[in-house]
C-alpha cells in the first residue's frame, strides 16, 4: 500500500508539473529542461522525414558517441515491421532537432534490423523485441551531447526491464513544436523482453525511440510503439545493447548522467 501511494504521488506531481508547463509556455530557467544547446535523451531524430526521439547517449570501445533510438524509425518502408522491415543504409543522415529546429546532424551507424538479417534471425517475436538503432555524433554536435535525462537525472547504468507494477520515468512531447515534458507510469504487463508501460500523459508517434528509467535510475527500455491512450510498447534496452555489442559495436554502453530523482522538478 505504501508503494502504491508513492507511485500515485509521483504521477500526480508529474501531471501538475506538465499542466504548469503547458499553461505558462514552459519553464524559462529550468535546469532540467531540454534546450537547443544540448542533444541527448528527448532530442528529436528525423530520419527520411520521420520524427522519433532519442533514448540515451552511448559510447563504444573506440570512444565513438551515439544517440540511441528505435530501428523501426529508420526503415525503407515505414509500414513494415519486425523481420519484414528493411533498414535504411548505414551512413543515412539523421537530422537532430529541438522543437522542430535543426541543431545538427548525425549518421545512422547501427540497426538491429540489419544486424539480425545478417545473423539469420527469422523469429518474429525476436525481431519485434530487438528494435534498436544508433546515430553517431561527430565534430561540433558531439560536443553538445549530454547524457542527463531531463527533469529526472540519470541514467545510472543499464538494467533489465522491471516487473509489472514497477514505476518508470521518461519524457513526452505532445507535438513536434512543443517542449519535452516529464512523464511517469507503471509497467502494466509483459515479460523480460517486451512490456507495456501505461502513462497518464498521452503518447505520440514521435515518442518512438525514447527511453525509460526504472525507479533506481537505470536505463531499462526503448519505446517502439505508442498510443494516444498512454500505452507504450517498450523493449529491453539491456538485450538490445548486448546484441549490438556482439554484432559490430564492441564495448557499447550507456553514458551515465547525474543523480536520479523520481520527482520531476521544473
Amino acid at each position: 500500500m505504501q508503494r502504491k501511494g508513492i507511485i500515485a504521488s509521483v504521477l500526480a506531481a508529474v501531471v501538475v508539473a506538465a499542466l504548469t508547463v503547458l499553461a505558462t509556455g514552459g519553464p524559462a530557467t529550468s535546469a532540467g529542461a531540454v534546450t537547443a544547446s544540448r542533444v541527448g535523451p528527448g532530442t528529436q531524430l528525423v530520419t527520411a522525414g520521420r520524427t522519433c526521439s532519442a533514448s540515451f547517449v552511448f559510447h563504444d570501445a573506440q570512444g565513438r558517441v551515439y544517440l540511441g533510438y528505435a530501428a523501426s524509425c529508420a526503415t525503407r518502408t515505414p509500414s513494415a515491421t519486425g523481420c519484414a522491415a528493411r533498414s535504411l543504409p548505414m551512413g543515412t543522415q539523421v537530422r537532430l532537432a529541438e522543437r522542430g529546429r535543426t541543431v545538427g546532424y548525425g549518421t545512422l551507424r547501427y540497426s538491429s534490423l540489419q544486424a539480425m538479417r545478417r545473423a539469420g534471425v527469422t523469429d518474429a517475436a525476436t525481431c519485434a523485441a530487438n528494435d534498436f538503432a544508433l546515430v553517431q555524433l561527430r565534430g561540433s554536435v558531439r560536443r553538445l551531447a549530454s547524457a542527463a535525462m531531463p527533469y529526472w537525472g540519470g541514467p545510472s547504468g543499464i538494467a533489465p526491464l522491471p516487473a509489472p507494477g514497477t514505476p518508470v520515468f521518461g519524457l513526452a512531447r505532445l507535438s513536434p513544436g512543443a517542449r519535452t515534458l516529464p512523464r511517469a507510469g507503471d509497467v502494466t504487463d509483459g515479460d523480460q523482453r517486451v512490456v507495456t508501460v501505461t502513462t497518464l500523459l498521452a503518447s505520440t508517434r514521435g515518442a518512438r525511440g525514447s527511453g525509460f528509467l526504472d525507479d533506481a535510475g537505470h536505463a531499462v527500455g526503448i519505446v517502439t510503439a505508442a498510443a494516444s491512450s498512454g500505452a507504450n510498447t517498450v523493449v529491453s534496452l539491456a538485450d538490445a545493447v548486448a546484441f549490438a555489442g556482439a554484432h559490430g559495436i564492441a564495448g557499447l554502453t550507456v553514458v551515465n548522467g547525474p543523480g536520479f530523482s523520481g520527482s520531476a522538478i521544473l
